[in-house]
């Protein structure tokens, strides 16, 4: 007698088997066939298998008599007994956590494999404005490391039935991105699909709402909590909307894939109805955000064990580096709370707290005085920013509006909202000084970059804004970003985060967008010497990127030569780093021409040629190499 196929979990790998069914003292013994159709690690020392998810199997070899069916065979073969051990898990090591909540070590796992949960009232629905249909979009190009990559995503993710094949009239490209493991993460680009959504957006709490909340409580613990999208199931026939194109064919999501625009909303949904019961009574929670509120300490502990059993039960995640336990003073949704207090977070407006005095005049050779009464003049203008009425609380019911900007070396933002008679009052403000790689990106990316970290500064303000965010930057060619026809792999990253957010980016000129340019140009922020790049893209005064140099002649302006520009691209096809540019963190693209360290890169069967046409041109006049090679660089 033979069973059918059936779904056997090892260490949370699924095995569909067929097996003889026999009278043994063993549960099942598993053969050489399996062993070769799943292939673990093998340990012979101490004869265990591994998969690269959590549990082993310890495996002891033994001579058994074999039966195939019901047809006996005095034939001796070669098998192995399986008993399965779970893996205990790992130790909360975290300081953060106290002891008497480190039993829940599934809780603050790295991670958690789970099988496909049942429809449920968690669900994700995909809503299309009227008229409107996802399209059918090319495949982007694959080189022979993403193309691994993708089998490997798409094994592991039927296996756990994540996907499935799919006869959809829609097909969004994928991409790939590094993780910081080094390994590639599969993304879908779905900024069409999002554009044609029908929004659904939870609003921030309103600070009057926390305030009645919160009226007693004297002691707060707060919970962060890792992305579960793949707990919620997309909507029972709308699953073809999520479809995604591949070499290896169309397949489609059944859970919910990162970068759809109503994720957020659908996650709200879930954690709303997992911490139902409690809610508002002892716990508020925002997205990935929870407060747990007592009167009382001993109160406080039978509250956050409830939570914690909650979210365990669920198979939720916390991210324990980012709670807070037991606490009088604590920080949440961008406010700070204590015991009878709910205020503004101090940290959302110390970008101008913290302004330090100017150290010179614009104008050269002016004398630049600074003495008390100029320091009055300036810590007064300072300090009415931060006080009412110019400055305000934010106002989920309200229209947010952000405005943004990069310099060289820093990233600078506003956060405002109008009040009824349309003045405009700031709510919070952010510089970032640039480090590392950042201060080497091409000046779209780093404009853009200013908006990124907006977002993720105000990103509790913003995520749940019912009307759309208007987005002010001096950078035109951002406004057509969610149309850009291949971004980067850095792009890529980004746009996934912003797809969570409801928001149009307007183009300004720079002398209207002064707050955000201050903020960007904080003296104290600049390098000590700043280094001068040369980048093939320059910002005209109107906003747009065109090409150019730095080295400009009295007699003799430098334009771009179309030609070459056309040849170079060509030469891309047959070049190994051009090929390969989405893998080197060196690399970018813009405008279909691809940078290497922010400068123009040339094709290795291209750069000889260049670097004689270059140096044989008549109105440079006589050069060397190094003379040739530093005009090459700077242009």
């Amino acid at each position: 007698m033979e069973t059918a196929h059936l779904p056997t979990w090892i260490c949370g790998k699924r095995h569909d088997l067929t097996l003889d069914v026999m009278d043994i003292p063993n549960d099942v013994i598993l053969g050489i066939p399996w062993l070769r159709a799943s292939n673990p690690r093998v340990n012979w020392k101490t004869g265990h298998l591994q998969w690269d998810t959590p549990g082993s199997v310890s495996v002891t070899e033994k001579r058994v008599n074999s039966r195939k069916r019901d047809t006996p065979s005095n034939e001796s073969k070669k098998a192995l007994r399986i008993y399965v051990i779970a893996k205990e898990p790992k130790p909360v090591r975290s300081e953060r956590i106290p002891e008497e909540y480190r039993r829940y070590g599934k809780l603050f796992s790295d991670e958690l494999e789970t099988g496909l949960p049942e429809h449920s009232r968690w669900v994700s629905e995909i809503p299309l404005k009227p008229g409107s249909e996802p399209r059918f979009r090319k495949i982007y190009p694959l080189n022979e490391e993403k193309t691994k990559a993708l089998d490997e995503y798409l094994a592991e993710n039927e296996r756990k039935g994540y996907i499935r094949p799919s006869t959809s009239s829609a097909g969004f490209p994928i991409l790939f991105v590094p993780k910081k493991n080094g390994k590639l993460r599969l993304c879908v680009d779905y900024r069409q699909l999002n554009n044609i959504t029908i929004k659904n957006r939870y609003p921030l709490p309103l600070i009057t709402e926390l305030q009645g909340k919160l009226h007693g409580a004297k002691w707060f613990t707060t919970l962060d909590l890792k992305g579960a999208y793949n707990l919620i199931r997309i909507k029972e026939g709308e699953e073809w909307k999520t479809a995604f194109r591949t070499k290896r064919g169309l397949y489609e999501y059944l859970v919910m894939p990162f970068g759809l625009t109503n994720a957020p909303a659908s996650f709200q949904t879930m954690i709303n109805d997992v911490l139902r019961e409690h809610l508002d009574i002892f716990v508020v929670v925002y997205l990935d955000d929870i407060l747990v509120f007592s009167k009382t300490l001993e109160e406080h502990r039978g509250h956050v064990h409830k939570i914690l059993q909650k979210l365990e039960k669920a198979n939720l995640l916390v991210e324990a580096e980012k709670c807070e336990f037991h606490k009088q003073k604590v920080k949440f949704l961008g406010y700070e709370i204590m015991p009878g207090f709910i205020g503004m977070d101090p940290d959302k407006i110390k970008a101008v707290r913290d302004w330090p005095p100017p150290t010179k005049v614009k104008e050269k050779d002016q004398p630049f005085v600074w003495g008390n009464k100029e320091q009055e003049a300036f810590d007064s203008i300072r300090n009415k920013m931060l006080e009412e009425p110019i400055h305000a609380l934010p106002d989920p019911s309200k229209p947010f509006e952000v405005e943004t900007d990069a310099s060289d070396w820093a990233l600078g933002g506003q956060l405002a909202q109008r009040d009824e008679q349309g003045r405009l009052h700031p709510v919070a403000f952010y510089s970032k000084k640039l480090s590392g790689p950042a201060l080497n990106y091409p000046i779209h990316d780093k404009e853009l970059m200013a908006i990124i970290e907006a977002f993720k500064e105000w990103k509790h303000y913003l995520s749940g804004t019912t009307g759309t965010v208007k987005v002010y930057t001096n950078h035109k060619n951002l406004t057509s970003f969610t149309a850009t026809k291949e971004p980067n792999k850095r792009q890529v990253r980004w746009y996934e985060f912003l797809s969570e957010f409801n928001f149009e980016i307007i183009y300004r000129k720079g002398s209207e967008n002064g707050r955000a340019d201050a903020l960007s140009r904080r003296e104290d922020l600049k390098p000590p010497t700043e280094v001068q790049r040369a980048a093939i893209f320059r910002e005209t005064g109107q906003g747009t990127l065109q090409l150019g140099s730095r080295q400009v002649n009295a007699t003799w302006k430098v334009e771009p030569d179309q030609e070459w520009i056309q040849r170079i691209r060509r030469a891309y096809e047959n070049d190994d780093l051009a090929s390969n540019w989405e893998t080197n963190p060196a690399c970018s693209k813009e405008q279909d021409t691809i940078l290497f360290n922010s400068c123009y890169y040339v094709p290795k069967a291209l750069q000889d040629e260049l670097v004689k046409e270059f140096h044989e041109h008549p109105l440079h006049g006589p050069q060397g190499v190094h003379k040739t090679l530093t005009r090459l660089r700077r242009t």
